[in-house]
């Protein structure tokens, strides 16, 4: 089935709609703003650093670690996660990554004295060492429990590049890898969960054998060929895991702590988690793209937010409608993918504020046959109505109409999905006429 989050006029002025094909209702999310995402060293992107604490809501190890520029370092990479990693370029956030040296000081909680044994490296004075590369990472101001987290993203294909984009506990360490990368590996995407008592000790495969949930998921192309989205649903007692709409996995456990969401693009490194590393071949420095994140939450935590983020700075620079979702998974790994639980899923469809009296409707998923749009007044008047087949990205423009509310109602595999709109138009202001 389809259900839909409803956000007020109010809401979606600063925020996003949302509607999701399921087999379970999950109607009455809030859409949360854009701008919830901190840099490592706790200032929300877009801002420029400031003196002063940290919020609680971000863990110790992701707290600045160094005088500025803040930074976090993982030192088993060789690789300090940098400020000026995380770029705006042309309204998208780009993740940049660098072979480049930087010196800076670690604390005790970050020396791993087991790689420091193993590479033959070691900590100077005052806790100071010597990384090989940097990167950029982004975490949430604030924890999540349970909601629908997506994000529209194109990787890159060069050696030993690791993006991700995940949820991590703290204490204890649960998490929640809804999309782990590879650029050597890039026709493929790694979805995983992480807990100390092995969520739940997990057993599933052939016979029960398989003890650790997750998988390598193949892929019919490269997702540096065009714009995906990954997502998942996270909920009591089970997380779903979707590519472009489809769903990949399905993980049946329970994570008791609430979670930071995280955005990072990492090097891995020969003879570590997610080897092999960079090699000649691997080019500096390179990108890895986040159009967008959204995050739909049962929690009524909007109006916290709404006084303390930029509006739409960015949004009218939006990406081209073409290189759309075309990735799709090639199969299905079997311990991962539970037929009963997914088979269900048909796609997404996402209705997005981009600019003022223009959203944008993408469409993903299996295919949804004719999808119809039309915009209604608040006398029920029909104003505007759309076909759209085999289109995974419009952009409504609603800017000639008066200013208002309306009702733009998607339709489609027998389920309208309604969700009321502004619109602002200075040339016809005061209310609808009859």
């Amino acid at each position: 089935k389809m259900h839909c989050s409803q956000c007020s006029n109010q809401d979606l002025q600063y925020m996003s709609g949302n509607a999701k094909t399921t087999g379970k209702p999950w109607s009455g999310y809030k859409c949360l703003p854009c701008n919830i995402m901190y840099g490592m060293n706790g200032v929300a992107w877009g801002e420029k650093p400031k003196a002063k604490p940290i919020p609680p809501g971000i863990k110790q190890q992701y707290q600045a670690l160094t005088t500025p520029p803040q930074q976090k370092p993982q030192m088993s990479l060789d690789l300090i996660y940098k400020e000026e990693n995380a770029q705006n370029i042309g309204g998208k956030l780009v993740l940049v990554t660098k072979k480049e040296t930087t010196t800076a000081r670690v604390n005790d909680w970050d020396i791993d004295k087991n790689y420091l044994k193993k590479s033959n490296k070691t900590v100077g004075e005052n806790n100071t060492y010597t990384f090989d590369y940097s990167g950029g990472a982004l975490s949430s101001k604030k924890k999540f429990k349970y909601g629908y987290f997506e994000m529209r993203f194109k990787a890159n294909k060069e050696n030993g590049m690791w993006p991700a984009f995940w949820l991590f506990g703290g204490d204890p360490n649960e998490e929640i890898d809804f999309y782990e990368g590879k650029g050597d590996k890039n026709n493929y995407v790694h979805v995983d969960v992480h807990c100390p008592k092995g969520c739940d000790d997990y057993k599933g495969g052939f016979l029960n054998l398989q003890k650790n949930w997750g998988a390598w998921i193949k892929l019919n192309k490269g997702l540096d060929e065009g714009w995906n989205i990954i997502s998942g649903e996270w909920q009591a007692n089970y997380v779903k895991f979707f590519l472009n709409g489809q769903p990949i996995g399905y993980f049946e456990g329970e994570f008791k702590t609430a979670q930071n969401l995280i955005i990072n693009s990492a090097v891995a490194k020969n003879n570590q988690a997610f080897n092999p590393g960079p090699d000649k071949t691997t080019t500096w420095p390179n990108e890895f793209y986040i159009d967008y994140v959204r995050i739909w939450n049962k929690e009524d935590t909007n109006y916290a937010y709404q006084n303390n983020y930029k509006v739409f700075e960015n949004t009218a620079q939006t990406i081209e409608s073409n290189d759309l979702y075309a990735t799709s998974p090639k199969g299905k790994v079997n311990f991962v993918y539970k037929k009963k639980e997914l088979n269900a899923e048909q796609g997404t469809i996402t209705l997005l504020p981009i600019f003022y009296n223009k959203y944008s409707l993408s469409i993903a998923g299996k295919k949804l046959n004719d999808v119809v749009v039309e915009v209604f007044d608040k006398d029920n008047k029909k104003m505007a109505g759309y076909k759209l087949n085999n289109v995974e990205y419009y952009i409504l423009d609603l800017s000639a109409l008066d200013t208002g509310p309306y009702d733009v109602r998607v339709t489609v595999l027998g389920q309208t999905l309604v969700h009321n709109v502004p619109v602002i138009n200075p040339a016809h202001n005061g209310e609808q006429k009859k």
